[in-house]
């Protein structure tokens, strides 16, 4: 692990694993182009710098060196070591920013350091990466931190924070900091704040339930001060874990117009109004909220969709025919800007404040592949961009041309090899969250940006913002897809998707593969029964990272609607049809009631399976449509809703509040009891919170099914079960349960 030691913080940043292979070339050349650091701070301040590493477990090199730009990456500078508890150490000068560096083995063997996942680049090479903080002036370093809540408002929180001295050496004279709470900032009390020597302690209380950003900063005796130490925590009645996320995600623009006064006119050329903005705001949602709409689904997270200012003229669509407009957020035009036409800045602080108030976590969607040409860095830093092939045109495959090629030709390909791009988009993110109370990221398009770009932005978010106890939740999107030849053939989709994930990079990411393998396929098609799910839903429990928390999902802004592949299931060529065709032969409303009752059933699914689920806008009441744009319509409230739209909503509504009511049924393990192929009935188990059954049905009758309940699941002969969808209760009796479920019906059993 590396350290900070003598008069200086050295702030090093995190590792990701899945990079770590062994590589046998070092950079050629010192400082490399485009980076940042290793050529001297600004001020000409040099840190003292104590640099450690201890190999993994069962890794024992006979010695290591660390080759970095500071000695033009000399194998020969062989670290001290290793001592009894198997460290290697060095002692560095150098000036503030970041160095790139490579761990050397046995003399010849480069790598990446295993234990920090921070990334530059030096002359097109992956290197690791050393923060070190400006050491003329001083720290606080934050250590142990606690929190408790006895009841409402009387939460405390208390943290011990450490001083580190300038390079100078100047003794702490005074420690300041301000609390920041439902959208105010009050300055704190010199009584909460103890000093003892270079030791610093902050102790609240009286709290109201909410989240709390408190900002420390320490002065030395010269009147310099440090930068805020960051201290995010919540208070709330059940400590908030991201399994306990079921996440709403919205397309802003079309959800809900809550204030007319930011509204567009139609933009000139787009033929297809449905590719044109249709006045849905941050103001709509934040009513929504408001009102108790997301509360009753059991929403505990939003996903919105980028809020970064887009372009007001239209551009082509990927049929090069049709012209479409940047309703949807992800042709960014501005780095530091909320688009006008959602409400600007004041109107996401607040949806925001309104949100924390409901318990309710906000996610931004960070683009981190491409910007719009007309974005404001591209002017300014071309350098920074690729332009060439776009991907899936002659030459230049989505996936051996990842890396490089363009979305389309209007949208430059940031090249997070350039440090200088790579550090400023980092920044910006942290800006986002910091700026606006965020509290997690759902990052586009992963695989078509290098790895340091996943490293980089999860590390810097840590280090930034989790120190004082809470987690931000950072999730991920790497399309991939799903072939009915076994677990094997599919190992390549696991492993792509897994590739981002662990301790220096994502939480999670979209579990594509069961999305390919079972939703539409088992509950809109047929293709596969029950079994089917099961074992696809246990695949996902073994194949991905331990302690990953992964998002399954039956729609998105990027599928055809769930009810339309349903609607037109069993017509010939169905796959290319009406419910995939984007701008003519349009997916209808279903004309019966089957297609929302195959959607309840792939509901029911959907909520009993581990992770943080996600539902779609519209989803909750069984919304229509095919490809982009048709299923983006707008969102419907209650009194628009057909009767069959109204009992999807009342099971959804039935489901989110179980689930959020249930721990098991958050939290608990994944545990298979019974499938037919037509009914599936799972467990969810955990020893703090007991055991949640679900049973789900995709018969067009009615069905009654002997469930054996293993002893281990703790439940007792005679024990009674009720359902929290609302229907009848069930008994144990000789160790089974008798479970009728009308057609396409679900419950879900607790004691």
């Amino acid at each position: 692990m590396l350290r900070a030691f003598a008069a200086a913080l050295v702030v090093l940043l995190g590792g990701f694993a899945c990079t770590d292979d062994a590589d046998p070339q070092k950079p050629g050349g010192f400082a490399g182009s485009g980076g940042t650091g290793g050529t001297g701070g600004a001020s000409g301040v040099v840190c003292p710098v104590r640099f450690t590493y201890k190999p993994a477990a069962g890794v024992a090199p006979s010695s290591v060196a660390l080759a970095g730009e500071w000695n033009e990456f000399d194998s020969s500078a062989v670290m001290a070591g290793p001592d009894a508890s198997g460290t290697f150490s060095a002692d560095l000068e150098l000036a503030p920013g970041v160095w790139a560096y490579k761990l050397v083995f046995g003399g010849d063997d480069w790598r990446l350091d295993d234990n920090h996942g921070y990334r530059k680049y030096v002359d097109g090479l992956e290197n690791s990466g050393l923060r070190v903080r400006d050491c003329s002036l001083p720290a606080l370093v934050v250590g142990e931190t606690n929190k408790t809540r006895a009841s409402a408002g009387a939460g405390t929180y208390s943290a011990k924070l450490s001083y580190e001295a300038p390079v100078s050496g100047d003794a702490l004279a005074s420690v300041t900091g301000v609390l920041q709470h439902a959208g105010t900032e009050t300055e704190l009390p010199q009584s909460a704040i103890s000093v003892d020597g270079t030791s610093v302690q902050v102790a609240l209380d009286g709290l109201a339930d909410g989240k709390y950003t408190a900002l420390l900063y320490a002065t030395d005796e010269k009147g310099r001060q440090s930068e805020g130490a960051r201290l995010v925590f919540w208070l709330e009645p059940e400590h908030f874990d991201w399994r306990d996320a079921l996440i709403y995600m919205i397309v802003t623009d079309r959800f809900k117009n809550g204030d007319p006064s930011n509204d567009t006119g139609t933009t000139a050329g787009v033929q297809d109004a449905r590719g044109d903005f249709k006045n849905g705001d941050l103001e709509g949602i934040r009513q929504k909220i408001a009102d108790g709409t997301l509360d009753k689904l059991g929403i505990r997270a939003l996903w919105l969709t980028p809020f970064q200012t887009n372009p007001t003229s239209a551009y082509l669509a990927s049929d090069q025919t049709h012209m479409v407009t940047g309703y949807h957020g992800y042709w960014p035009v501005k780095a530091r800007e909320v688009d006008p036409r959602l409400g600007g800045e004041a109107a996401l602080k607040a949806l925001v404040k309104e949100a924390h108030a409901h318990g309710i976590r906000i996610l931004i969607d960070y683009v981190v592949n491409h910007v719009h040409e007309d974005h404001e860095y591209f002017k300014q830093h071309p350098d920074w961009f690729r332009t060439g092939c776009v991907c899936g045109t002659a030459g230049c495959d989505w996936t051996a041309q990842a890396l490089e090629c363009l979305f389309t030709p209007y949208l430059p390909d940031v090249n997070w090899s350039n440090n200088a791009a790579g550090e400023q988009f980092v920044e910006d993110a942290v800006w986002w969250l910091s700026e606006f109370d965020l509290d997690g990221i759902r990052v586009d398009a992963v695989k078509h940006v290098e790895d340091a770009a996943i490293t980089n932005l999860s590390t810097r978010v840590r280090d930034e913002f989790e120190k004082g106890g809470t987690k931000y939740f950072l999730m991920g999107e790497t399309a991939m897809g799903w072939s009915d030849c076994g677990l094997d053939c599919n190992k390549f989709q696991y492993d792509t998707i897994s590739r981002y994930i662990g301790k220096h990079a994502l939480d999670g990411q979209f579990d594509f593969v069961l999305y390919h393998s079972v939703p539409y396929r088992v509950f809109a098609y047929d293709e596969f029964g029950m079994k089917h799910a099961d074992f696809w839903a246990q695949a996902s429990q073994a194949q991905y990272p331990s302690g990953s928390i992964m998002t399954p999902f039956i729609g998105s802004h990027d599928s055809q609607r769930f009810v339309s592949l349903a609607t037109y299931r069993g017509q010939p060529g169905f796959e290319q049809s009406i419910p995939h065709n984007q701008w003519d032969n349009l997916a209808g409303p279903p004309q019966d009631a089957e297609p929302y009752q195959r959607h309840r059933s792939a509901l029911a699914w959907l909520m009993g399976l581990p992770g943080a689920p996600l539902l779609y806008y519209g989803d909750e009441y069984g919304e229509w449509g095919g490809s982009d744009p048709g299923n983006r319509a707008m969102w419907r409230d209650t009194n628009a809703l057909s009767a069959d739209e109204q009992a999807v909503l009342s099971l959804a509504q039935k489901l989110g509040t179980a689930r959020r009511d249930v721990p098991a049924l958050r939290r608990g393990t994944y545990r298979s009891l019974f499938a037919t192929e037509t009914v599936l009935v799972t467990a969810r188990e955990t020893p703090a919170s007991g055991v949640a059954i679900v049973a789900v049905s995709r018969d067009p009758q009615a069905t009654n099914s002997s469930v054996t309940v293993p002893p281990s699941l703790g439940l007792k002969e005679g024990q009674t079960l009720s359902d929290k969808l609302g229907g009848p209760s069930v008994t144990l009796t000789g160790g089974q349960l008798s479970v009728d479920l009308g057609a396409y019906a679900a419950a879900i059993f607790v004691p």
